[in-house]
């Protein structure tokens, strides 16, 4: 087997604690057919019933990791277990759009219990040895690809500041709610004022007595920009954070995709915010 490195008990278990989710990993049937085409044998579960009394017996997780643990014993190898998690993460397998969470699930928990081994699972579903990762932050930034995402989209460093930990986790509601407050931050910074929402960015941004500025105001396009940014920061405080702050977490819908957009468009308005100014006052 090209494989050299191998597991230990803790980053086997973790293994099978992805695979055999009880919620999003595979069911009971489907890693057994995995486990019976690698030649794996499928040990007891304990389950039994004689017709009056019924044992409940072993959950998946714990069957999965005895059966890898009874392969190991007899074969002193882990190449039929690691032709197993090639299977289990064939990308073939889960062609259908339903089956992508749960995909998508398997990929990046399986890969962050086998970094800390030293080991990885490619897109292709093929298992490489890699740079053993030390700390679990290590884990998140190489296994998860959302990260990647914002450095696609140059995400400005204050977004990162207040969301990135967050929406390394998934945690898709915090994160957005935390980098729209980071806009109203950002104004206070500049300006010192103390006031939030559209309060902040009326006083900040009145062109009779504005607080902040990034052009001269005098033609009709500079001030049609200027105006522009403040309802911009009053439209993203609107759309997301008055929502977010009056809304159960539970019943305000974020995938990533939504999120990604949102923390573009509160990107884009910290780019702008770094050309501005404080004006003088006396």
């Amino acid at each position: 087997m090209r494989i050299q490195k191998i597991l230990n008990e803790q980053q086997l278990k973790a293994v099978c604690d992805v695979i055999a989710d009880t919620n999003r990993g595979l069911t009971k049937t489907e890693l057994s057919r995995l486990l019976e085409q690698c030649q794996i044998q499928l040990v007891d579960d304990g389950k039994s019933s004689n017709g009056y009394t019924y044992t409940i017996g072993l959950n998946k997780r714990d069957w999965l990791y005895n059966c890898f643990v009874n392969e190991i014993n007899k074969r002193h190898t882990f190449e039929r277990i690691y032709l197993f998690i090639e299977k289990v993460l064939n990308p073939v397998a889960y062609t259908s759009e339903s089956s992508r969470e749960k995909y998508n699930f398997l990929f990046e928990g399986t890969n962050k219990a086998l970094l800390m081994a030293g080991l990885s699972v490619s897109k292709e579903g093929v298992l490489n040895e890699v740079v053993e990762a030390k700390t679990l932050d290590e884990v998140d930034r190489r296994v998860n690809n959302l990260r990647r995402h914002l450095y696609n989209r140059a995400i400005h460093h204050e977004v990162e500041k207040y969301c990135i930990k967050d929406y390394l986790q998934k945690d898709y509601y915090d994160a957005v709610f935390e980098a729209a407050k980071g806009l109203a931050e950002r104004v206070r910074q500049i300006t010192g004022l103390t006031s939030d929402g559209s309060a902040l960015f009326q006083k900040a941004f009145a062109k009779n007595d504005p607080y902040i500025f990034f052009n001269s105001l005098k033609t009709e396009s500079e001030i049609n920009e200027y105006t522009g940014l403040k309802e911009l920061l009053e439209s993203i405080f609107h759309l997301v954070r008055n929502p977010a702050a009056h809304t159960p977490k539970v019943n305000w819908k974020m995938d990533e995709t939504k999120a990604l957009d949102i923390l573009t468009l509160i990107s884009f308005s910290h780019k702008y915010l770094d050309e501005c100014h404080k004006v003088p006052r006396s």
